[in-house]
């Protein structure tokens, strides 16, 4: 069994790679088992594995030393949160009285206060009102749930590995949405105005491509399932 590792901050430097593989003569093996495998490729993987507490994501989700791995399963190593407290939240809402913009950043400066925090990037996207030159109803969105959640939570927690990255916060709509409520809301508080908008960016790209979330766009020509970059596809119950 080989496992593919995704590789992250100073774990990139000390294997030279942003992924690498381990070979197993089993099918599946703890975290813990990993670890020690880790530590066994180089002095400097043993160095670092043995003073500090990597954190390992299987499947987007933070692993304890007991979860098994097999070989299907994507598997990520990071290090500990650096430089002090990180605060990272994401949540699916359904009503644009869920997301308080304001509330949300007292309630991150208050979170990670002391940290040197400099500029904090919000992002707040809405429903158009027009679309290829007719008006717009509503738009639907469907999650496919829980690895709508899992996958927002791995990319807030991967993009906040960064030392000077102190708070993620990802919200996305579910539901019905009329035109001009928010359909979703990232925040990003760092020491820095350049890496708070580049953070941000980053987020918002993985955010429309990774995550299993679905749209359905009523507007007054009828129906349409946004897919892929904006490619709109007319609902089969409209087309004859």
């Amino acid at each position: 069994m080989r496992i593919k590792i995704k590789l992250f901050s100073l774990f990139k430097e000390i294997f030279n790679s942003d992924e690498i593989e381990v070979q197993f003569e089993k099918n599946s093996v703890t975290v813990e088992e990993l670890k020690e495998a880790l530590a066994k490729i180089s002095p400097k993987a043993r160095n670092v594995l043995s003073s500090v507490e990597p954190i390992i994501m299987v499947n987007g989700i933070v692993a304890d030393a007991n979860t098994n791995i097999g070989e299907v399963d994507e598997v990520a190593l990071l290090p500990p949160m650096s430089g002090g407290s990180k605060h990272v939240s994401v949540k699916l809402f359904v009503d644009d009285r869920d997301v308080d913009i304001e509330s949300r950043v007292r309630d991150i400066l208050t979170k990670v206060g002391g940290e040197g925090v400099g500029a904090i990037a919000i992002f707040v996207g809405v429903v158009k009102d027009v679309v290829d030159g007719y008006k717009v109803r509503e738009l639907v969105y469907e999650a496919y749930e829980p690895y709508a959640t899992k996958t927002l939570e791995r990319i807030a927690v991967e993009e906040s590995v960064n030392e000077n990255i102190k708070a993620i916060e990802i919200m996305h709509r579910v539901g019905a949405a009329k035109p001009g409520e928010k359909t979703l809301c990232i925040i990003v508080a760092s020491r820095n105005r350049k890496e708070a908008l580049d953070t941000l960016s980053r987020v918002l790209e993985r955010v429309k491509h990774e995550v299993p979330i679905f749209k359905l766009e009523k507007r007054e020509d009828g129906e349409y399932y946004v897919i892929g970059d904006g490619k709109r596809v007319k609902s089969p119950s409209e087309v004859s």
